[in-house]
């Protein structure tokens, strides 16, 4: 059997209907430089979405697969648990605390496979440091409509986007509140006529459930595969404050938007509100080797220092954490990153696809809304002159645009009824220039 008969026998595939995969087959990919991959196949895609929002120093670098193989020939790995540990975590954690704002006071750090048990490390971190401190009773997670924070259990319960949810019910130690989407507001508001009223729904949320069992509350700076959704202006500094109100910790959830994707290094520089504790995962090795980690700011880590009961270790491990050849692939990521002005390079070439999008699609009257924070974008589709979804017109589905594109050489992603762009940070202004090119083709095809 070739390849494509051998993943059809035996390969299981996330977000895929295992019956069209059968049918369909897998892309194999080969290899690839810059924003472009290779296929078994013979074609050169353009990564639209840089993989899963990950790839932001693009395919090819070979400067982080010599990083790696020096590590592995050190010292590949050994366990974080207890009193070990091995250079490259040690030096990453201190890099990073050098490289989050200085006044944000994230300082320690524990290092896990990806964003999904970030996740679930950091709702046990936020448990603990309630428990030690006495408030037993402040075991539940409060994230908002249209977040997605992962797939295991607890970070799967606090993604609270429908699909996810057909077949396993949410942990009700998780709480659902409204979620900061202008576009179409679950409360009927218009921004700035609606003083931010859903940073005060998730006040109500912690009133109603009682702020004394309320451990934490987590939020994406930008909604990722909710649509792109960045939130107005002056909203994490709002929940920032309600947090404080009621002694509730404030995760934030940078998986995807840390490391430049926002134009600046991290999702908090550009929209504000300092978390607690922070999560991130993606961008850290650009996907080179698995990694995420958990960011916690000094007092949370004094609490549970000095407050757990002597003799009782943090009851949170994984295998993996502190992997010290994933955290080799970091440190050679984060080199490229400063070195060639990524971060920049992402503000600067973001605005231009931005501009492009709302050139070529901002008279299609149903493009509701294109909207964009740094290197990610997206363009809602809608009802004209409105929020309502697009109906049973093919534009309602970004899907065929997106099967479109594929056919002429671009990956791009459909999420719900928006068109999501989010190529690697290394994407020139020529390259966005291709990109458009492609998609004004693409949805020219649809509508036709």
């Amino acid at each position: 059997m070739n390849l494509e008969e051998i993943d059809r026998a035996h390969l299981i595939h996330p977000i895929t209907e295992f019956r069209a995969h059968e049918k369909k087959g897998a892309t194999v990919v080969t290899g690839g430089e810059g924003i472009r991959i290779h296929t078994a196949q013979g074609e050169s895609l353009i990564d639209g979405c840089s993989g899963l929002w990950n790839i932001n120093v693009g395919h090819g670098r070979r400067e982080i697969g010599d990083a790696v193989a020096k590590q592995m020939n050190d010292v590949a790995y050994y366990p974080g648990f207890w009193e070990f540990s091995t250079e490259p975590a040690i030096k990453l954690a201190e890099r990073l605390a050098n490289t989050f704002p200085s006044d944000s006071q994230l300082d320690h750090f524990i290092f896990t496979t990806g964003g999904s048990d970030a996740n679930e490390t950091a709702f046990r971190l936020a448990r603990t440091y309630h428990a030690v401190r006495g408030d037993h009773g402040r075991k539940k997670i409060i994230s908002r409509a249209h977040a997605y924070h992962g797939i295991t259990r607890a970070a799967g319960s606090a993604t609270r986007l429908p699909a996810y949810h057909i077949f396993a019910e949410p942990d009700p130690l998780h709480i659902e509140a409204p979620g900061a989407y202008c576009f179409r507001c679950a409360l009927g508001k218009t921004y700035p006529d609606c003083s931010l009223d859903c940073a005060d729904a998730i006040e109500a949320t912690i009133e109603r459930e009682g702020a004394d069992t309320v451990a934490a509350v987590i939020a994406e700076p930008v909604f990722g595969t909710g649509g792109v959704i960045p939130p107005a202006d002056g909203y994490f500094q709002r929940l920032r404050e309600v947090c404080d109100r009621h002694g509730v910790l404030l995760i934030l959830d940078e998986v995807i938007t840390g490391f430049g994707r926002t134009g600046k290094w991290f999702g908090m520089e550009t929209y504000g509100g300092q978390p607690d504790i922070v999560t991130f995962a993606k961008g850290v090795t650009s996907g080179y080797l698995p990694l995420g980690g958990v960011g916690v700011k000094r007092p949370v880590y004094e609490s549970l220092r000095d407050r757990s009961p002597e003799g009782l270790p943090f009851m949170g491990g994984l295998t993996y954490n502190n992997h010290a050849t994933a955290c080799a692939a970091a440190h050679a990521n984060l080199d490229i990153i400063e070195r060639e002005g990524l971060v920049e390079n992402s503000a600067q070439t973001g605005a231009y696809l931005l501009e492009r999008l709302r050139e070529s699609f901002g008279d299609n009257p149903l493009a509701g809304e294109i909207r964009g924070s740094g290197m990610m974008a997206a363009v809602e589709w809608a009802k004209p002159g409105g929020t309502e979804p697009a109906g049973q017109t093919p534009m309602a589905h970004p899907a065929a645009i997106c099967s479109q594109a594929r056919k002429r050489g671009l990956i791009v992603r459909a999420l719900w009824e928006c068109l999501a762009v989010a190529p690697p940070l290394c994407t020139t202004c020529e390259e966005v220039d291709e990109i458009i090119g492609i998609l004004e083709e693409s949805v020219a095809a649809v509508r036709a």
